[in-house]
């Protein structure tokens, strides 16, 4: 029977309507973005860096910050040295004069100064120039602890006696002393002490000629966007400084504080992957470089396969048995399912596929952000050489291997070609090949009382490490560089990361005075030397 031909039309036009009724389910009740949360979104990022225009940035007294000048003095080297025996000195309180232990110099050394003293021996003489000097303490304990050394009051560092019987030898590098009148004096802090001399010459370690690091990423695939922002360091290298700041979360409140406290924001803001919804955090990092135009930095918080750790103490997890006898590239390139079949089979051990999954997981993680072409700082497999994380408790080799499995894999088998690799290593054993990172960095924790300065020690220490071939960072720390010091030292770090907390603020929210003042803040952030948020948006385009 023959079809009439206004049933088709009918049929036809019921069809539409219902794809019609579908499609517009689909926009009321899927997930989709609209327009609305985008503008949402770009409104709070123009509140936070101060651009709105109804009057509610966060600075409300609309800020305009003055840039801080350093002052920077002049400096005169010359060589001096002078030994100075504490017998010849004025003898602290309860002290005396000994001869009972074997190596001393001189007439004998000031034994018994009591622990928990502050100054409990005063060195003082005057320094010819403004330079740097090195100082030598020469000591011994009853028995294992701390003590630490001040300089003009100033904090310069702790150090560790451990051997109870004979006298050990303690130096301090580049220590900056201005012309005059000096104060050197011992602390005592867990023990008892002995003190023999102490030692100060000038040191010319500092003034050591610059080094040239690589023009270009390691990976030769690397993304153009990745590279740009790596010629960027480079050509901004031991001149100025990129701040960074850790979030806690994806509310930026870190951000807002140090808005609120400068009128400025750091050019870096890094968060971790692995501690919650790895979803989350990837959009906060886009956000923050799509909206503010600044540079994401990631780390990455990998818990030992199948545990919630990343502590060798939690964890029991073996490296060595996972990379036994395998070639490691290899290893980087199976396929899931290959991977799979290999260890069905036995050829390859559960541990090593448990790893390979775990990397999958994390390139799928990554892959807006290379989709994206967003370059990252990438740093991960972090303070292996403390051995406190799962990954460096195996060992250096152990470590190597698995920093090798993880770079060939992301870069090579998933392309993830965006990162510009940071070794975090805290350790020459640690070191991994030189073409397998870009950027070497340290993480340097200070008690709330001591000067945090340039960290010239960590800088020369990693410069000797690397062969001065490659950027140096501080990755992590708990205040402030000392931009002034880091000029004079000759140590000027590439960027820096300040942790969240206690290191910035109080659980209210308030700015934590414990490490650093706010003027302290407001000067870093609005000195010359020192490139923000702004700065970067400038010099970027």
């Amino acid at each position: 029977m023959k079809r009439k031909p206004y049933l088709n039309g009918v049929f036809r036009y019921l069809l539409l309507v219902i794809c019609v009724c579908v499609v517009s389910v689909c926009f009321l009740f899927l997930p989709f973005p609209n327009g609305q949360q985008t503008q949402l979104k770009y409104s709070y990022y123009q509140k936070l860096s101060g651009s709105a225009s109804d009057g509610s940035s966060l600075a409300a007294d609309e800020l305009n910050p003055d840039q801080y000048q350093l002052n920077l003095p002049e400096v005169n080297q010359s060589h001096f040295q002078r030994k100075i025996e504490a017998e010849a000195l004025k003898l602290p309180q309860n002290t005396a004069v000994l001869r009972k232990r074997n190596g001393y110099s001189g007439k004998g050394y000031v034994g018994k100064l009591p622990a928990a003293t502050e100054s409990a021996m005063i060195f003082s003489l005057s320094v010819p120039q403004t330079q740097h000097y090195r100082i030598t303490i020469c000591a011994a304990a009853p028995e294992s602890g701390t003590s630490a050394l001040r300089v003009n009051s100033e904090m310069v560092g702790r150090f560790t006696i451990e051997d109870t019987e004979c006298f050990t030898k303690i130096t301090f590098y580049g220590i900056f002393i201005e012309r005059g009148k000096t104060a050197i004096a011992i602390d005592t802090i867990d023990t008892k002490l002995d003190i023999d001399y102490i030692e100060i010459a000038d040191d010319a370690s500092v003034y050591q000629a610059d080094s040239t690091v690589h023009k270009s990423l390691c990976n030769p695939q690397a993304s153009p966007e990745a590279q740009r922002l790596y010629s960027f360091l480079v050509n901004h290298w031991e001149t100025k400084t990129v701040i960074g700041q850790y979030v806690s979360d994806e509310s930026d409140r870190e951000m807002q504080l140090i808005y609120q406290l400068t009128g400025q924001l750091p050019a870096i803001r890094f968060s971790m992957l692995g501690t919650g919804d790895n979803r989350a955090a990837i959009d906060a990092a886009i956000d923050w470089n799509v909206y503010m135009h600044g540079i994401v930095g990631l780390m990455w918080q990998w818990n030992a396969p199948e545990t919630n750790s990343v502590y060798a103490e939690n964890v029991n997890f073996d490296l060595n048995r996972a990379f036994r006898n395998k070639d490691i590239r290899k290893l980087a390139l199976l396929s899931p399912e290959d991977a799979e079949q290999a260890a069905s089979g036995g050829s390859l051990r559960q541990e090593a596929m448990l790893l390979l999954q775990d990397i999958d997981a994390l390139a799928e993680a990554l892959l807006p952000l290379k989709n994206m072409d967003i370059p990252v700082l990438w740093r991960p497999l972090h303070e292996a050489g403390g051995g406190w994380y799962w990954w460096g408790a195996d060992g250096s080799a152990a470590y190597g291997k698995l920093w090798q499995l993880l770079y060939y894999r992301l870069t090579e088998y998933h392309q993830i070609n965006n990162l510009i690799w940071i070794w975090n290593g805290q350790s020459a054993a640690y070191l991994v090949p030189e073409r397998m990172y870009d950027i070497a960095s340290v993480d340097i924790y200070l008690q709330p009382q001591m000067q945090y300065g340039s960290r010239f020690e960590q800088f020369l220490s990693l410069k000797k490490i690397t062969g001065g071939r490659k950027l140096l960072a501080i990755s992590e720390c708990s205040a402030l560089p000392d931009l002034e010091m880091m000029q004079i030292d000759c140590s000027v770090w590439s960027f820096f990361g300040l942790w969240y907390g206690e290191y910035l603020m109080n659980p209210d929210g308030s700015f934590n005075d414990t490490y650093y003042s706010s003027n302290d803040l407001y000067n870093l952030y609005n000195a010359e030397q020192a490139l923000t948020l702004n700065d970067f948006q400038s010099l970027y385009q």
